[in-house]
């Protein structure tokens, strides 16, 4: 994209974020709803001794980097009440993205000069009492995400950015909501973007719901079936689930668990190895709303087995469709380092330990320490002497205004242990950061 064209995308966010708030209310005709709205997102990064000193990856060898990405999506719901009971919904939506300055600073995922405008959303679906019906390109996660979360990789070339993630509908879907209680299913087929690999994924999801459980937290269990995705060996794939979110202890209000299991198997249909893959976490959570400025304590493991060549199996962890804030910013980017640049939640071991402030509803304040380690002695393939990742250090303030608006900004250290040392470089690799969101 030229200087020009740049400049005035960046014209028309700043427009959008000037124009009156108001600006996009529902609207009622008869049995019909409109709902229009429009999302804009800037996301800004400096790094220093990018990937460890080595240098961008993109054949630049730069070491310190500038990188701005935006976007903007806006998007039209429908919904026609045909009964009081029966309702006919839809949407569609359209995003534009660009990469600017620098590029995306590990020279990995997207260049200065990216660009695309595309539709995300398409789709229909009837809504019946206990009975969801859907089909078409829509957003659609189980659980926090971390398997089916978001049907869209955002590279560069097809998606125009790496970092701001507006395109986050499957591409193609059809899904089955049974929203009943205690417990309620969904099966579904999806079809994921073509950086993923053009895959086609069946499952069904089984969760517990209704007021019984919201107290004490939720259950839920899982299957995926992989039809195809040849472009990271998807194909063939049969995953198990069970996982618990928000779970509390009679007498302990204040203290939160996560967790979740992953068993990957099948043969792979590409590659022919059979594959015999496990992840999990744990997670808990401490707050402490009597003391001052409000804080909650965390700690989590998260293992993602690794490959070991021994084997004829293949027991690396795939991390599949993980996606981005369905909880908290940290989630499943694990580390802001590790997880977007070189570890992706397979063949690693991660401990957590987070303080969270969050003096009122507004703003909060955040501090996390990453040990990371890989689970066997190897880097996408690569030999290495030693499983001793890196160490890596958080600090993020957010703001939160409503719905409307979010803001993050964050500084991040890491320091390379052996293996990354072996890999990339010796130096320490620190990122100045940024991401706003507004919605109208």
């Amino acid at each position: 994209m030229t200087k020009l064209k740049t400049r005035g995308l960046a014209a028309a966010l700043a427009t959008l974020c000037a124009g009156p708030v108001g600006a996009f209310e529902a609207r009622h005709f008869g049995d019909l709803t409109a709902q229009a709205t429009a999302n804009a997102r800037l996301g800004m990064q400096y790094g220093t001794g990018i990937n460890f000193g080595l240098g961008a990856l993109d054949g630049t060898r730069e070491r310190n980097r500038s990188s701005l990405a935006a976007s903007i999506k806006p998007k039209l719901t429908l919904d026609y009440a045909a009964t009081p009971a029966t309702h006919l919904y839809g949407g569609v939506s359209v995003a534009a993205a660009v990469t600017s300055l620098d590029g995306e600073i590990s020279g990995q995922f997207a260049r200065a000069g990216d660009t695309q405008i595309n539709t995300d959303d398409a789709y229909f679906g009837l809504r019946s009492g206990v009975l969801d019906v859907s089909v078409g390109a829509q957003e659609f996660w189980v659980g926090d995400g971390l398997l089916i979360g978001d049907g869209n990789f955002d590279l560069g070339p097809s998606d125009g950015q790496y970092w701001v993630v507006p395109f986050a509908a499957w591409r193609n879907s059809a899904i089955v909501k049974l929203n009943t209680s205690p417990l309620r299913a969904e099966a579904f087929w999806l079809r994921s973007d073509r950086d993923f690999g053009d895959s086609r994924v069946v499952g069904v999801n089984v969760e517990t719901s209704g007021w019984a459980f919201e107290e004490y937290g939720k259950l839920g269990a899982m299957h995926l079936d992989i039809l195809d995705g040849n472009r990271f060996h998807y194909d063939g794939m049969e995953v198990y689930d069970l996982r618990a979110s928000g779970v509390k202890l009679p007498g302990l209000k204040d203290l939160t668990f996560f967790g979740e299991f992953v068993r990957e198997v099948g043969r792979d249909s590409d590659g022919g190895r059979p594959n015999d893959a496990i992840g999990w976490y744990v997670e808990g959570q401490y707050h402490l709303p009597r003391l001052p400025l409000n804080p909650t304590f965390a700690y989590r493991y998260a293992h993602f087995s690794g490959d070991d060549p021994k084997t004829r199996d293949n027991e690396e962890y795939r991390g599949l469709f993980y996606s981005f804030y369905k909880r908290e910013w940290d989630t499943w980017y694990m580390g802001e380092i590790a997880s977007e640049y070189h570890l992706f939640n397979e063949n690693q071991n991660t401990q957590m330990f987070k303080l969270k402030l969050a003096p009122d509803p507004k703003w909060a304040y955040s501090a996390y320490y990453y040990h990371h380690e890989l689970d066997t002695k190897q880097y996408l393939g690569t030999p290495v002497s030693s499983t001793d990742w890196a160490e890596e250090i958080n600090l993020q303030v957010e703001y939160f205004l409503g719905h409307r608006f979010y803001g993050y900004a964050g500084i991040i250290w890491s320091t390379p242990n052996r293996a990354a040392r072996e890999i990339y470089g010796p130096d320490d690799f620190t990122v100045l950061q940024t991401w706003l969101s507004y919605t109208f």
